[in-house]
């Protein structure tokens, strides 16, 4: 009478795994997640790039560099689901095993038979078993300059999935978008803070996103002459705009001066000072600085002010005199 239940349970004794579908989403991008604690970065790598591309025996954090297996990178909600689909799954079997009996012994019965025993079926129903649906798809794409895996992610990434390279130009780009997003977060702060908290809040973003500028175009240089000239520069070398243009001229034949207008290395010369004060000094304007800078507008003592357009211009151009160094490497 049981004879389907029976196989059933036989089946899923011998059943040591249940493959549970995965959906990509709309773009064809499959969510992921990073295993480590105390990061759990959640991104998204192309589904055709994910299978020909990525390595099993290796993935990497775009965000924190952990390794890992490629099985390690299920999302909790991709493995709380899972867990869900494969209980249901067993569900499933049961129930359909169990109806099938109770549908032979019915059939099995005579009719006008002196004592007819049947077996019936109540409750529990055939689960729908739908593959696990992906987040919807995420703004920020790029793709790795090294081995052309695509992925995607919100926030901020540094390294490819695929093969743990650190893009250069792709880790410059996302740090100047960063920092014109602190340039203008003041009003916000504004709106939802008290004016004390948001005036404090909005100083100390401004006078980081200072420092953050001349930091990131030091990451870059440092990146970029490793690259090509295969020593690395002198320490912090790039954080000062002569010495930085000195080695460029050794190394590619071009100084600042003849990658960029006087204008503009001229400005520059002015916030890498500022950035200097920001960073050695708290900001308070000495002898060293006016001269080296050219800026006539503080005396010695006063302290820098660092407005919004300062930080958005002093991004714009050391941008462009990135970009000049990216095109010649």
């Amino acid at each position: 009478m049981f004879k389907n239940l029976q196989r059933e349970i036989s089946r899923l004794a011998n059943t040591t795994s249940i493959s549970v579908p995965l959906e990509s989403d709309a773009d064809g991008f499959y969510d992921k997640e990073c295993p480590d604690e105390k990061c759990l970065f959640q991104f998204k790598i192309y589904g055709d790039d994910w299978t020909n591309i990525v390595r099993d025996e290796e993935v990497f954090c775009p965000s924190c560099r952990h390794v890992a297996p490629a099985t390690s990178w299920y999302t909790r909600k991709q493995v709380e689901e899972a867990r869900e689909y494969a209980l249901n799954s067993i569900k499933s079997g049961i129930n359909s095993a169990m109806r099938a009996d109770a549908a032979e012994s019915k059939r099995r019965q005579q009719r006008n038979s002196f004592l007819s025993i049947t077996l019936e079926v109540k409750g529990g129903h055939d689960v729908a078993l739908l593959p696990i649906a992906a987040a919807e798809p995420m703004r920020l794409r790029t793709t790795c300059e090294a081995c052309q895996c695509r992925y995607s992610y919100v926030g901020a990434a540094f390294f490819c999935p695929s093969c743990g390279k650190n893009s250069a130009s792709h880790t410059f780009a996302q740090t100047l978008a960063t920092i014109r997003t602190a340039a203008n977060i003041g009003e916000s702060l504004r709106a939802s803070l008290n004016a004390d908290d948001a005036e404090v809040m909005t100083r100390t973003l401004l006078e980081k996103a200072m420092q953050d500028t001349v930091m990131s175009f030091q990451r870059l240089c440092e990146q970029l002459y490793e690259t090509k000239s295969g020593p690395k520069a002198r320490r912090n070398a790039f954080q000062n705009l002569e010495a930085g243009s000195e080695l460029w001229a050794q190394t590619i034949g071009s100084s600042y001066a003849q990658l960029i207008d006087t204008v503009t290395l001229q400005k520059l010369t002015m916030y890498f000072q500022q950035r200097h004060l920001l960073a050695h000094q708290q900001g308070i304007v000495d002898a060293d600085y006016i001269s080296r800078s050219g800026d006539a507008s503080y005396a010695t003592g006063q302290r820098l002010i660092i407005r919004p357009n300062a930080v958005l211009e002093f991004a714009d151009f050391i941008e462009k005199l990135g970009q000049q160094l990216i095109a010649r490497c």
